[in-house]
């Protein structure tokens, strides 16, 4: 401290005197900039950030409860939560790429209101949590910048865990570095089928409009045609997520009349690591961008769900969800951003129609005590007219097929009814 004074006091005097108040202030400027705690973003973090202008980043958790939550029991759960994850009380820095503290309370976090619409993350918190009392419904939203769908379940987990009164039992510390994920790994050749098809891309299944109303749209598919289901995919070795994407090309080949049908999909980069069990509200979710599938008209469903899981072995033995990750991760910090950012915009290109299934929402690890949640499902941000994106998520054998759409009251009955066919399509094969 004495050294501080004594260097403060050079300046004054090699300066004069008359700049006293201008150096004074300018050094507890600099004290008071080193004190606001900040926490760097990660790269996969600054590849949500960027697309901001196209697919705001955002995520909702959607709950029916049987009775009202204890809201100071709530309050305090997520004041507990910050220590793990400080960043869900800070704002995103959009122009240095870094989460920073502004003084925001648990209050700015948890409001009471009948919806949650979008907000903005470099004004207010990465986490907000909206209660209706009334209708005894929960939604909780979250950055997508700070996490993605698999760490935003772990969020959940933890939050319920701490409402519930208990502590971990272990210091738990949050791992955000992707470089861990891609250590030895070796990423192997295009497939056939994206060889033969990189040219082919899909048409939007909506128009293009001004559209500002906000639908949050589902078809569900209850237990015991869902366990019809589970079992009958487990019988013919495929995952329920090749029974779900085949689905949906279907659907697609109809709506626009096409035999060839490309969907990207999102892989969870956790399950290729250490990372797995880990606990991880990050951004560890690579995409393998072309699921190249063919339908021609005599094909039936099994047919289709074949090639669709043969792809998929193929493209997941090859890694292939990690095709760009590397570089990227490795040139993060020693390029400006900006160029980055045209680096990502031009790699990373989002397409009109998408896929993404947020898993199993494990009913024993998300629940509250002395309250029972009723229903539950997980989406994706509001998608801006022609986008459209099907989200899946499952909770107590209850499958939802869920879309978020901005636009017009004409793409409500759109996205409901691509929801609607999707499903059938799935209920009748389980069912054959």
């Amino acid at each position: 401290m004495e050294v501080g004074k004594f260097i403060i006091t050079g300046i004054i005097g090699f300066v004069g005197i008359g700049f006293k108040e201008k150096v004074i202030s300018f050094c507890q400027r600099k004290a008071n900039k080193a004190q606001i705690p900040i926490n760097k973003c990660e790269s996969l973090d600054f590849v949500e950030a960027t697309h901001r202008h196209k697919v705001y980043p955002l995520m909702y958790c959607y709950m029916e409860l049987d009775r009202n939550l204890d809201i100071d029991q709530l309050q305090i759960a997520v004041i507990r939560s910050c220590q793990y994850v400080p960043e869900i009380l800070q704002a995103y820095d959009f122009a240095r790429g870094r989460f920073i503290d502004k003084g925001f309370t648990v209050g700015d976090i948890i409001s009471h209101a009948s919806d949650l619409p979008q907000w903005k993350l470099d004004k207010r918190p990465q986490l907000q949590i909206v209660i209706n009392d009334e209708k005894k419904k929960m939604i909780i939203g979250m950055s997508h910048i700070l996490t993605d769908g698999v760490g935003f379940l772990q969020y959940l987990y933890l939050l319920s865990f701490l409402y519930n009164g208990h502590t971990p039992a272990f210091p738990l510390e949050n791992c955000r570095d992707i470089a861990p994920v891609l250590k030895n790994v070796h990423i192997g050749r295009a497939t056939e089928q994206t060889r033969q098809h990189k040219h082919i891309t899909v048409p939007p299944l909506r128009k293009s409009s001004n559209g500002k109303k906000q639908f949050c749209l589902c078809s569900h598919i209850y237990p015991e045609d869902f366990s019809t289901l589970y079992c009958k995919s487990r019988k013919q070795n495929v995952t329920l997520n090749d029974v779900f994407i085949t689905a949906y090309a279907r659907v697609i080949s109809r709506l626009h009349e096409i035999q060839t049908v490309v969907i990207p999909c999102p892989a969870d980069l956790r399950k290729f690591s250490s990372m797995q069990g880990k606990f991880t509200v990050a951004n560890m979710t690579g995409i393998y961008r072309k699921i190249v599938v063919e339908i021609k008209p005599q094909h039936s469903f099994s047919q289709t769900l074949s090639q669709v899981h043969i792809e998929m072995e193929l493209q997941k033995s090859r890694f292939r969800c990690l095709i760009g990750i590397r570089p990227l991760d490795y040139t993060f910090h020693k390029i400006p951003r900006f160029i980055l950012a045209l680096g990502i915009k031009w790699f990373y290109h989002l397409l009109p129609v998408s896929y993404t299934n947020f898993g199993k929402i494990d009913h024993t690890k998300l629940f509250f005590n002395n309250c029972k949640i009723t229903s539950c499902y997980t989406t994706g941000t509001y998608r801006f007219p022609p986008d459209f994106q099907i989200s899946i998520s499952t909770f107590q054998n209850v499958c939802t097929l869920n879309c978020t759409l901005t636009g017009q009251d004409t793409d409500k009955m759109t996205g409901q009814h691509i929801l609607d066919e999707v499903k059938n399509e799935i209920i009748d094969w389980g069912n054959t």
